[in-house]
């Protein structure tokens, strides 16, 4: 028995040393095929930088001359590129720049794996490297340089030209990119604007209300660490309307309700629309026939996808509201390009309620004729020349461009005053505006201001007679304008006299300060020199002379010939 048990502990410890052996081999076999791995040498001191859609990455590869390709895997490895490397430094110190830009990526953060690879697929170790890629959020966070002012000119029934007036470029701008396409050619024109400069000039731009092919397009250029990119671009359309309509104030006066009317035509307004988003919104520049672009005015044009129309914002500071009025609907008519609007500003002493036709301006842009003009007076027999007037009412206050109070005061020799200045141009006259002379809110209809007067024209003046009286002289009461074969007859006119009409002062003194407007026939041809003739002036409150007449500021409006 006990040999038995001998046999079996030997044959045991036999088992044990056999399997021990065999585990042994395992472990030597596990290194002896690691032994035969290839690894190559990894990508090293990657950086990524930012771009558009985009980023680059860069990174340098050792000596190793077995790599044949760099693998670039980002999106948890759903996405790669490869990138073919070319040796061109050979040597154990054949160290070597290589780098790859990925297009087509959605804005975001990425998490890049480099691994490098040769021709039997065999790898290295992989690197890793954050990157970010820049979009439309990014974008939306640059600005665009802004715009301190339009000027538009040439308007005509197909294109206009256009003024753009800049202000100050954003931070860190290369500058600003504006484009456009030409409305006689459809051509496409791209202006890169650098930020030193402070104005644009387009010309033959469309002038088609709402047509995108008409819109300018504006953005500012930023550079990115790869690549270029622009802020938002804002589409912009500047389009001139000519105005014709009624206002109706509903005030009260002295305790007393009071409804005055007052009815305009040929009042320019500037409709201004940015970044349409659905329906188109224009800001104007003019309610009604109120000063244009009052200080706080906010008044907003939008035509609705049915045509009709809304208009909102306020007049002036303190912000007096205006809205639609509820009986009728503003509309605009897509085959004409006119509005139709309806609407009531609310005031502190009432309401104006009304309603004006706006149509596209087809006609080539009036200018306003640069000031100061020429006095003419030293060289025309019978023109006020007054010691008084030039020592405290000098001419120049006729044009100097102020038309707050005081002015000008002439006082005349002869029972018809008269004036005559030289525009220092050739003009075909469209307009004017004669303010009164205001030495106090109350001297409107007073103090000698012009109510009633003669504007008489010429384009050149005939050096022989400008000494013979005759060529000046004034036939009293002609106002027909048969008279003075040499010169153009531009109208006798008369000015409103709102005091007669029970207007409140308020009213009054708003009439003086948009000054009094008139429109000069089209049939006058162009001229250069006016003679401007008063034949009623305002009671005086004080007596100088009893052929004074006075002038707060003169402003003629046309265009150059």
């Amino acid at each position: 028995m006990k040999n038995l048990v001998k046999i079996l502990t030997v044959l045991c410890c036999i088992c044990l040393l056999i399997v021990a052996c065999d585990g042994m081999n395992d472990i030597q076999q596990k290194y002896l095929d690691e032994s035969q791995q290839v690894y190559l040498g990894k990508v090293d001191s990657i950086l990524s930088f930012s771009g558009l859609e985009k980023v680059k990455l860069v990174w340098y590869i050792n000596a190793d001359p077995k790599i044949e390709t760099t693998v670039i895997y980002w999106n948890f490895r759903q996405d790669s590129l490869v990138k073919p490397f070319e040796r061109i430094q050979e040597g154990h110190h054949g160290i070597q720049k290589d780098s790859v830009i990925i297009e087509n990526l959605p804005e975001g953060t990425y998490n890049f794996e480099l691994v490098n690879k040769n021709r039997y697929g065999e790898s290295s170790l992989k690197s890793e490297v954050r990157g970010v890629s820049y979009g439309d959020e990014y974008r939306s966070t640059l600005a665009t340089r802004p715009i301190s002012s339009v000027l538009i000119s040439d308007v005509s029934a197909q294109s206009s030209t256009v003024r753009i007036n800049w202000g100050g470029a954003p931070a860190r701008a290369l500058g600003t990119r504006v484009s456009y396409k030409k409305r006689s050619t459809g051509e496409e024109v791209i202006e890169d604007v650098i930020n030193t400069v402070g104005a644009t000039t387009l010309t033959d731009v469309g002038n088609r209300l709402g047509n995108p092919d008409d819109f300018v397009k504006i953005s500012s250029v930023y550079a990115l660490p790869v690549g270029e990119c622009e802020s938002p671009v804002q589409n912009r359309q500047d389009l001139y309307f000519v105005s014709s309509g009624t206002r109706i104030e509903n005030t009260v006066y002295e305790g007393t309700p009071a409804t005055h009317t007052y009815t305009y035509a040929n009042q320019d307004k500037l409709l201004s629309m940015m970044n349409p988003e659905g329906n188109l919104v224009f800001n104007c520049n003019r309610v009604a026939e109120l000063i244009p672009a009052a200080r706080g005015t906010t008044f907003s044009i939008t035509i609705n996808n049915d045509r009709t129309v809304d208009v909102s914002g306020a007049y002036s500071i303190p912000g007096f509201p205006i809205f639609n009025t509820e009986s009728v609907n503003s509309t605009y008519n897509t085959e004409t390009g006119a509005f139709t609007l309806r609407y009531t500003v609310i005031s502190s002493g009432g309401s104006y309620t009304v309603e004006e036709t706006l149509v596209p301006k087809t006609t080539p842009l009036e200018m306003q004729v640069p000031k100061p003009f020429g006095d003419m007076r030293a060289i025309i027999p019978g023109d006020n020349n007054t010691t008084f007037s030039d020592i405290y009412y000098p001419i120049e206050r006729a044009w100097d461009g102020f038309t707050g109070q005081n002015g000008w005061l002439g006082a005349a020799p002869s029972p018809s005053p008269s004036i005559t200045f030289d525009l220092k141009r050739k003009m075909k006259l469209t307009r004017m505006i004669i303010w009164s002379f205001l030495d106090g809110p109350a001297s409107i209809y007073t103090f000698y201001n012009v109510l009633k007067f003669e504007i008489w024209g010429i384009a050149e003046l005939d050096e022989s007679k400008l000494s013979n009286p005759s060529y000046w002289a004034d036939a009293q009461g002609d106002y027909t304008g048969t008279f003075k074969a040499d010169w153009v007859f531009l109208g006798y006119y008369e000015v409103e006299r709102l005091d007669h009409k029970g207007a409140p002062n308020q009213v009054i003194i708003n009439r003086g300060q948009e000054g009094n407007h008139f429109i000069i026939p089209e049939s006058a041809g162009p001229v250069r020199y006016i003679r401007f003739y008063s034949r009623e002036s305002a009671p005086p409150t004080l007596s100088y002379s009893p052929n004074c007449y006075a002038i707060g500021e003169f402003s003629f409006f046309g265009h150059e010939q």
